[in-house]
C-alpha cells in the first residue's frame, strides 16, 4: 500500500471500548460522510467479554446518544454497611460490551466498511490518512515512586432462591468479605430482586484465584440462608498503575486510544467516561480542522494522588480496607464519585483528605518526595554534585572535606573501572588462560613508561591524545551521543583542554615534575585569553551546537565549577565521578554481572596496580605528583587500548 495515498480514510486497530465510542462520536456528527473505513481486530466482538459500568447525568448520557445501550440503571449506592445515599443528579449506568460492540456494527453498516479479523502486522501509518490505534499497551515502571499493580476479578451473574436484592441500590465496595492480606471488597449490581452480579475484586499484585473468588461469594451469600443458581460469569484484569503505558513508535497520522492514551483511570479502573470524553474532545477538534487533535485534559494534581494511593495499596495492601471504608463513611457519594471524577475543587480535595488516615497518606507523600528527589539526582552527573559540593566546602575553607570523598571514589570506580578489560576482551576465560592477556597488558604499559625516560615531551603529548580520544569516548557512548569516528576526539580534547588550561600555572608545576617544560607556551599569543574560562565557555558553544544534548551542557557546567579549585581536586572529580563513573556504567551494560560482583572482579587488579604504584612512588628519587601522572599514563594506555576494543566501531 502506498502510504502517501491511502485506500481507507479511517482504520480502527481495535473496537474496544475506546475506538466504539470515537466511531459513535463521529458516526453522530456527521464527520464520516464519504469514508472508506478499515477496522483489524483479532475477535469478532461477537459476545459480552466485559461490562461497562459507569456514572453520568441523564442529561449528558442522552446528550451523547447512549440511552438505548444502557440496560441497567440505579439511583442509589451502598458502601459497606452504611444506609442507601442518593446519586441525586447522577444516576449508575451498566452497558454490556456485547451491546457496545453490536452498536459499532450498525454504524459500520451506513458506509463503505472493511472489517478484517486479524492481529496487526504492517507499518500502522500506511493503513489510512486517519489511524486510531487502541490496542492494549505495556507499562513499565521508570524509576521507584511508581507503582504497578492490578485490579483482578471474577463476576458471577446469579439468581438466588429468595429475593434478597435492591434492585434500585448498587452496592460499589463492600469490605466485609475476608481481606486475606490483600485489598479486596465485594460489587454487587441487582438487576432484579432475585438477580445480581456478583463480582468479588481485588487491589494488589497477587491476581484473585477463580476458587478464591467464587469462595467470597458463597460466604457473602450465606447469612441470606438462600441457594443461587449461575447465569453466567465473567473476569477481568484490569492494571493499575502510576507509570505512564510504553511508548508504542506511530506515525503522525496514528492517534492512540483508551489505555494506551492513559484514558485508565490508575486508582480505580474506571474507563469508560475517560474514552467517552476523550473521544468528545478529538472530535471537536476535528469539526474545527485543528492543526493537532485535542485530548481530554489531564490535571496533575488527580495523577499525583492516584500515585499515593497506588503506593499504599502495593507497600501496605492490608490498609486499603480502611481508606475506602473512611472515605464513603465521611463522604456524601455524590462528591466521592465528583473526585473520582477529577471534578471537584482542591478546597473539596482537602476536605476528603481529611477524612482519610492522614499520617498514612502524609508517609507515602514523603516517601513519594523523597524518591523523586533520588530518581533526579541518578539522573544528574556525580561530577556535578561533587562540584557543587567541593565549591562550596572551599568557600567555608573546608575543601579538605573533599580528599576522603576522592579517595573513596578512587576506589570503589576510579580504579576499579580501569581493571576489567579482561571480562569483555578475554570473557570466560579462568585466571591461567589470561597469561597472554596479562603480558600485553603490562608491556604496553612499560613501553609508554619507557617514553617518558627517553622522550617526555613525546610521552606528554602521546598521553593527551589518548587520554583525549579516551575521556570523548567513555562520554559519547554512555550518553548516545556518537555520530562519528572523530567527535569523541573532539569532545575529549575539549574537555581535557578546558580542564588544564584553567589550572595552568598548577600544571605547569607539575609538568616540571614529569621533565617537560613549557615556559615558550605562556609567550604564544592570546595565552592569558586560554587560561580562562570565559574563552573555554565561549568555545563550548561548538559542542553544544554540534550535539544538542543536555549531558553536554552538563558537563560543560562540571569544568566551569572545577575551574575554581585546586588542580589536584579538581582533576580527581573529573577523572573520577565523569570519566570512570561513565566508564563503569559502559562496562555494566556490557557485562553480564551486577556491580557488586563487577568490584569484586576488580579488585585484585586494582589491588596490583595501587601496589605497583607504592613500589615505584619510594623506588623513585624523587616523590611529587608529576610521578602519579606518569603512571597513571603508563597504567592507563594498555586500558584505552583494550576498550577501544569494547566500544562500537559504529554508532
Amino acid at each position: 500500500m502506498n502510504p502517501s495515498r491511502p485506500l481507507f480514510t479511517h482504520a480502527f486497530v481495535g473496537m474496544g471500548c475506546a475506538n466504539s465510542l470515537l466511531l459513535h462520536a463521529l458516526h453522530r456528527n456527521g464527520l464520516l460522510e464519504n469514508s472508506r473505513l478499515l477496522v483489524i481486530d483479532p475477535e469478532p466482538k461477537t459476545t459480552n467479554d466485559r461490562t461497562f459500568c459507569f456514572w453520568l447525568s441523564p442529561e449528558e448520557l442522552h446528550a451523547n446518544g447512549l440511552e438505548s445501550l444502557v440496560e441497567h440503571s440505579w439511583d442509589q449506592v451502598i458502601c459497606n454497611d452504611q444506609a442507601p445515599q442518593q446519586l441525586q443528579h447522577k444516576r449508575y449506568y451498566y452497558l454490556s460490551s456485547a451491546a457496545l460492540y453490536a452498536h459499532a456494527k450498525a454504524i459500520l453498516t451506513h458506509y463503505d466498511f472493511i472489517w478484517e479479523q486479524r492481529a496487526v502486522d504492517t507499518n500502522l501509518g500506511e493503513l489510512a490518512t486517519h489511524v486510531f490505534d487502541s490496542r492494549p499497551p505495556e507499562w513499565k515502571i521508570q524509576h521507584a515512586s511508581q507503582t504497578f499493580i492490578k485490579q483482578s476479578f471474577y463476576g458471577w451473574v446469579l439468581r438466588t432462591a429468595k429475593p434478597i436484592f435492591d434492585p434500585h441500590t448498587f452496592t460499589m465496595m463492600d469490605f466485609s468479605i475476608a481481606q486475606n492480606g490483600h485489598t479486596q471488597f465485594m460489587y454487587v449490581l441487582p438487576f432484579t430482586d432475585d438477580q445480581a452480579l456478583l463480582e468479588p475484586t481485588r487491589f494488589g499484585k497477587q491476581i484473585i484465584s477463580e476458587e478464591e473468588a467464587f469462595g467470597l461469594v458463597q460466604a457473602y451469600l450465606a447469612p441470606f440462608d438462600t441457594t443461587f443458581e449461575l447465569i453466567s460469569q465473567e473476569q477481568g484484569r484490569i492494571p493499575m498503575s502510576s507509570a505512564a503505558p510504553i511508548s508504542r513508535q506511530t506515525a503522525t497520522n496514528v492517534t492512540l486510544m483508551g489505555a494506551a492514551a492513559g484514558q485508565l483511570k490508575p486508582s480505580t479502573g474506571y474507563s469508560f467516561v475517560r474514552n467517552l470524553h476523550d473521544a468528545n474532545a478529538l472530535v471537536l477538534s476535528m469539526k474545527q480542522n485543528a492543526s493537532s487533535l485535542q485530548r481530554r485534559q489531564v490535571k496533575l494534581r488527580f495523577v499525583y494522588y492516584d500515585r499515593l494511593l497506588l503506593q499504599i495499596l502495593a507497600r501496605k495492601p492490608h490498609r486499603g480496607k480502611e481508606i475506602f471504608q473512611r472515605l464513603f463513611a465521611h463522604n456524601e457519594s455524590q462528591q466521592v464519585l465528583n473526585f473520582l471524577d477529577e471534578r471537584t475543587s482542591p478546597a473539596q480535595e482537602a476536605r476528603l483528605m481529611l477524612t482519610l488516615p492522614i499520617f498514612l497518606f502524609l508517609g507515602a507523600a514523603i516517601r513519594d518526595l523523597f524518591q523523586h528527589i533520588i530518581t533526579f539526582l541518578s539522573k544528574v552527573s556525580p561530577a556535578l554534585l561533587l562540584g557543587l559540593f567541593a565549591v562550596f566546602i572551599e568557600q567555608v575553607g573546608l575543601l579538605e572535606w573533599c580528599q576522603p570523598l576522592l579517595l573513596i571514589g578512587l576506589l570503589v570506580v576510579g580504579l576499579p573501572h580501569g581493571a576489567l578489560d579482561h571480562l569483555h576482551q578475554q570473557p570466560g576465560k579462568k585466571w591461567q588462560q589470561l597469561l597472554p592477556y596479562f603480558t600485553l597488558y603490562i608491556a604496553l604499559g612499560l613501553g609508554v613508561l619507557c617514553f617518558w625516560f627517553v622522550a617526555a615531551p613525546f610521552a606528554l603529548l602521546m598521553f593527551l591524545v589518548y587520554s583525549a580520544w579516551h575521556f570523548g569516548q567513555a562520554d559519547l557512548e554512555i550518553w548516545k551521543l556518537k555520530k562519528s569516528s572523530i567527535e569523541p576526539f573532539l569532545w575529549g580534547s575539549f574537555s581535557l583542554l578546558f580542564l588544564l588550561f584553567t589550572h595552568f600555572l598548577e600544571v605547569n608545576k607539575v609538568l616540571l615534575q614529569m621533565g617537560v617544560k613549557l615556559n615558550w607556551l605562556s609567550d604564544a599569543p592570546f595565552f592569558s585569553s586560554m587560561t580562562a574560562s570565559p574563552f573555554w565557555m565561549l568555545i563550548g558553544i561548538i559542542p553544544v551546537f554540534i550535539f544538542r544534548s543536555w549531558r553536554i551542557v552538563e558537563a560543560i557546567i562540571v569544568l566551569i565549577l572545577l575551574s575554581s579549585l585546586p588542580l589536584i581536586e579538581a582533576f580527581g572529580i573529573y577523572f573520577i565521578f565523569q570519566h570512570s563513573w561513565n566508564g563503569w556504567r559502559y562496562i555494566a551494560q556490557i557485562t553480564p554481572m551486577n556491580h557488586i560482583q563487577l568490584w569484586w572482579q576488580a579488585l585484585p587488579f586494582t589491588l596490583a596496580s595501587i601496589g605497583l604504584f607504592a613500589g615505584y612512588y619510594f623506588w623513585s628519587s624523587a616523590q611529587n605528583w608529576g610521578l602519579l601522572f606518569i603512571f597513571l599514563s603508563a597504567l592507563s594506555f594498555p586500558h584505552v587500548f583494550f576498550m577501544h576494543r569494547a566500544y562500537p566501531t559504529k554508532s
